[in-house]
């Protein structure tokens, strides 16, 4: 019994490609990214019942930990990531922030696709890029 239990684990089980792990999803035909308005953002957001966060105690470790692994201009491996979407710095992340929110906030986040971060660490990162600004 612990052979076929044993053998039908494996046979459900794909060989994962080094590198393969976190492919593009693609863009929509046609599409273009305008990544920097947040129109139609969670009205649920009250800024005033969150704490601060902004780039310096949030952002900066949120994007090193979850991201820049495939969207930092200098990643050796990029995994599939778009080469024009990279989160350098907080200029970067701001201007493409519509963006951010889509994939990684939200109800249905797909990024980051391996998973690995947590649903409050997405609430944070919905609070920063609805309440906060550029510069903080």
């Amino acid at each position: 019994m612990k052979w076929l239990w044993l053998g039908a684990l494996l046979a459900g089980c794909e060989t994962i490609e080094a590198g393969k792990y976190a492919p593009d999803p693609g863009h929509p035909p046609g599409s273009t990214i305008d990544t920097g308005d947040l129109e139609g953002a969670d009205e649920a957001i009250d800024c005033d019942e969150y704490a601060d966060f902004n780039w310096v105690n949030f952002g900066n470790a949120f994007f090193i930990e979850a991201c820049n692994g495939c969207h930092h201009s200098d990643a050796p491996y990029r995994y599939g990531a778009p080469e024009d979407i990279h989160f350098d710095n907080v200029d970067e992340v701001w201007a493409q922030k519509g963006f951010v929110m889509m994939v990684a906030a939200g109800d249905n986040p797909t990024m980051p696709p391996n998973g690995g971060t947590t649903d409050l660490d997405r609430l944070k990162l919905e609070v920063w890029l609805t309440c906060g600004t550029v510069g903080n």
